[in-house]
């Protein structure tokens, strides 16, 4: 089966997320994508890991002059894809998203570029060829001819060229050994050799709708496109903010014949380029990359131009809007050409490679004097040391000690006028690395594919997930049945992983246990909300219609704008009132299949679960507080919560351990157990006496240096917006401080947090703790502060609770304890045994109610009681000392 039309997805990351989830388990051999302005740090989020985890081999491709990403964010090219950078005269622009399976294959090529607004944010135009069972399609046969073609026509580094042509060997062959199928609908068109637009049929044609995001600003592309087709009547779309344009020059070249001009909403960027017409009744369109400029259109590659990719198709669907705001040509006015702003690199480093035999690294162009390379582990300042240098006229060098994979390269080198040019910085690429892995893929996994919303609102789903997951926890804690390791099971002729990719491969094992999506609600790596196009179906023909961008492309110079930034945080699910019932109870019952008596295992079955399994039961808890599952007085959820903490600090740890888990895993862990002890603390203190307090404490003491280890931003996403009504959430600055209190070497830390969070201030000078605030009698609030403080002072306690108008002072070594409580100017001498507190004792604040008060009151001209002495002789405070700043103080 082939066909040329997709009719489900609305972005490139989808064909990734339907490959995931084919039910034959198809592996993924190769992963390519190209585009101009590339945002290596995205495409690690949505794309990558995905591919990675589907065994694909994986290479991105962008211009050398338009990478988005800063050298320090990316962490995985080289170690786990090829990161290649392509040069020509003008601008490398082709949009390609291409998928090889073991049988099937799924190519797209249109307009957007592998960023966050080009797969998601814009209105773009995508082309899709789905193939199955070993066919393939014309439009696959063409890019192979293509990828063969472009090494000769655009500058690759060797290993990038090689790749690509390697691709286009394999879908040759296949083309080659499929059946024959029905006569093609479409034509793949490039310019390597002959423009674009010489490659259109010759006019008369009876309409020509034409859009681009880019028109160039002397209106040459527009001028040999109505020469050509010669139409009878032409309309040309434009958004009249966000199109680049110049009034003067479309009037020029439209000027003698008939054409309108149609103003599109501006709702979002449309970044999706077309040309379509209409001959003897039949519709085409060419859509794809090109824009409507000289350098798109009008010139090939070899001749200076861009390099292009483009569908022209027949009997297509219309794909200029209706609706929009018509307007004569002659009415048009303004210029909206944005300047464009380079990125300054003139010396171009194509790449990096390591292998046995060194370190390659390989130029566009060879320079007249010396070029410097330099490496950093990551990019970061200051970090930078000289490897080598490349010498004047050459393009390509090799130093004899290989480079660790991903490392970050950059080429500087001395102009003739005295200044420095510097290259963008490549990854080092390790094709052993990145070598497509093979897996038997034979350990315990869940029986079902499961999502979070399923599990929240489908009760049958929930019921499964809970047998699965004794029935996973069994499996994983027998020794016959292997944990999730970090590196897939060798297979022959595989390629082992080494540390270097151990995440990656963790990920990727994790995914084939608990599947894709509860792997990314578990690790936080779930992939970002793109936002869909307002239909979710696509055109049924050839060209499909997608989603729109503005980050990309060229003015007359050929050149794209720079990608506007976007944010995103965590959402809060949503759960409907008559299903939070069922999910606080499927809630306890997962917790209790994580962390209670498995029914179904034998006596193997006290073992932990497995860690991503441990992580995912915390994750989907941390997210139904958030939905407000909870009822304001209902606080059954801190038991799960308490449960949940102990499970993540399980000592079965130490066999993950043995596994090689990678480092990664250990910071999630310790800072998903911030989050939820974060959590845990809300209304409670851990030096109280209720029973919130007594589970905070406990919880706190036995996840203390796990917390102390964590960092915020390795669970950013459990710290979810309060949305929703009865919400309970952990902001970023409740984590962060409760990780700096973890960090905390002072044993009265827990104590100073909890006066702290009453409201009252805590400082100790001297031995004398002081308890200021606003509250009526301080009574009550010295002997609570005695109490917690006392439980580290084995030797006495000095504490004074000050308000505005009042104040009162303890001296508290168990079991005595004396009191000074202005006005009255005399000690008081109290015995409080066991099971009494001075909290319970003075909680009224009533001293005629106070029992256990030993002898008669000793007025302060006598000097201190036998127990005030012992205790001022302990912490080594001379009695006058103590009287006088009491009273010193007292205001």
């Amino acid at each position: 089966m082939s066909a040329a039309q997709h009719t489900r997805f609305a972005s490139p990351v989808t064909l990734l997320r339907e490959w995931s989830e084919r039910r034959d388990q198809q592996a993924l051999h190769e992963a390519l994508f190209l585009g101009f302005t590339v945002d290596l740090p995205f495409l690690e989020k949505v794309a990558i890991p995905v591919a990675r985890g589907l065994g694909a081999r994986t290479a991105v491709i962008g211009d050398a002059t338009q990478g988005l990403y800063d050298p320090v964010d990316v962490r995985m090219a080289g170690r786990s894809y090829l990161h290649g950078l392509a040069s020509c005269r003008r601008a490398f622009h082709p949009k390609v998203v291409l998928l090889i399976g073991e049988h099937a294959c799924r190519f797209a090529v249109g307009s957007g570029n592998p960023t966050l607004s080009g797969w998601g944010a814009n209105d773009e135009l995508w082309t899709v060829v789905e193939t199955e069972d070993d066919d393939s399609h014309a439009l696959l046969a063409d890019l192979a001819d293509w990828l063969d073609a472009l090494p000769s026509a655009v500058e690759l580094a060797p290993w990038s060229a090689s790749h690509l042509t390697e691709l286009a060997a394999l879908l040759t062959e296949r083309h080659v050994n499929a059946p024959a199928g029905p006569e093609p609908g479409a034509r793949l068109l490039h310019n390597l050799q002959e423009s674009l637009l010489d490659q259109l049929p010759l006019g008369p044609v009876d309409e020509l709708h034409a859009y681009a995001p880019f028109v160039d600003e002397a209106g040459h592309a527009l001028s040999g496109l109505v020469g050509r087709l010669t139409p009878r009547r032409t309309i040309l779309g434009l958004q009249p903010r966000w199109s680049s344009y110049d009034a003067g020059a479309i009037k020029r070249a439209l000027g003698g014949f008939d054409a309108q001009i149609r103003f599109l909403e501006e709702i979002r960027m449309r970044h999706g380029k077309f040309v379509e017409w209409q001959a003897g009744g039949r519709r085409y369109a060419l859509t794809g990359s090109p824009n409507l400029t000289r350098a798109a259109l009008c010139t090939s590659t070899r001749d200076g131009g861009n390099c292009e990719l483009a569908v022209l198709a027949a009997d297509t669907a219309p794909l200029l809007p209706e609706q929009g705001r018509p307007t004569s040509l002659a009415s048009l006015t303004g210029r909206t050409i944005r300047p464009f702003e380079s990125t300054g690199h003139t010396l171009v480093l194509l790449g990096a490679k390591t292998d046995s035999e060194g370190l390659h690294v390989s130029l566009a162009h060879p320079q007249p004097l010396p070029v410097v390379i330099s490496t950093s582990p990551d990019g970061s300042p200051g970090s930078w040391t000289q490897t080598g240098t490349i010498p004047a006229g050459a393009s390509a060098c090799s130093f004899p000690l290989p480079e660790v994979p991903g490392a970050a390269v950059r080429a500087t080198c001395a102009r003739p006028d005295g200044t420095t040019a510097a290259s963008a910085v490549v990854f080092v690429y390790s094709p052993v690395h990145c070598a497509r892995r093979h897996s038997a893929d034979s350990g315990p996994r869940l029986r079902y594919d499961y999502t979070a919303q399923t599990l929240f609102a489908d009760a049958r789903a929930a019921r499964r997930f809970e047998t699965d997951l004794l029935r996973l926890r069994e499996l994983t804690a027998g020794t016959a049945a292997p944990r999730v390791s970090p590196v897939g099971e060798a297979t022959a002729g595989s390629v082992t992983s080494s540390g270097v990719d151990r995440w990656d491969a963790y990920l990727a094992d994790c995914r084939r246990m608990i599947g894709a999506p509860l792997t990314d609600l578990a690790f936080g790596t779930s992939q970002l909300d793109l936002p869909q196009a307002p239909s979710s179906r696509w055109i049924v023909s050839a060209v499909t219609v997608g989603v729109r961008e503005e980050d990309d492309e060229e003015h007359e110079d050929e050149t794209e704008e720079v990608d506007l930034p976007t944010t995103s945080e965590p959402l809060a699910p949503y759960v409907a009132p008559e299903q939070r019932a069922r999910c606080r109870a499927w809630a306890q019952r997962w917790v209790g299949a994580l962390t209670g008596p498995a029914s179904l295992a034998g006596p193997a079955s006290s073992a932990a679960a497995p860690v991503p399994v441990r992580l995912l039961v915390a994750n989907l808890y941390v997210q139904l507080l958030a939905a407000g599952v909870w009822d304001e007085q209902d606080q059954s959820w801190r038991d799960g919560l308490s449960r949940l903490l102990e499970a993540l600090r399980s000592e079965d740890l130490e066999g993950e351990a043995e596994h090689d888990a990678p480092p990664e895993t250990r910071r999630r862990l310790d800072t998903v157990a911030a989050v939820v002890m974060t959590l845990l603390v809300q209304d409670a203190t851990f030096s109280g006496g209720g029973e919130h307090d007594v589970l905070a404490a406990r919880a706190w003491h036995g996840s203390k240096a796990m917390i102390a280890r964590a960092e915020p931003a390795e669970a950013e996403d459990l710290m979810i917006p309060p949305e929703r009504a009865l919400a309970r959430v952990a902001s970023w600055s409740e984590v962060d401080r409760l990780i700096a209190l973890a960090q905390e070497n002072d044993p009265y830390v827990e104590v100073v947090e909890g006066l702290t969070a009453a409201g009252w201030s805590v400082t100790c000078e001297d031995g004398l703790w002081e308890i200021t605030g606003s509250f009526g009698n301080p009574l009550p609030v010295v002997a609570k502060a005695a109490e917690r403080l006392g439980r580290h002072h084995s030797d006495g306690v000095l504490v004074r609770a000050r308000s505005k108008n009042r104040w009162a002072f303890m001296a508290w070594a168990d079991p005595y304890l004396v009191l000074l409580n202005p006005p009255a100017r005399v000690w008081r001498t109290y015995q409080v045994r066991l099971p009494a507190t001075p909290e319970s004792r003075f909680s009224g604040g009533d001293l005629s109610a106070v029992p256990g008060r030993v002898g008669s009151p000793t007025p302060l001209p006598k000097g201190p009681p036998e127990a005030l002495r012992k205790i001022l002789s302990k912490t080594g405070l001379p009695y006058p000392e103590l009287v006088s700043r009491l009273f010193t103080l007292d205001p």
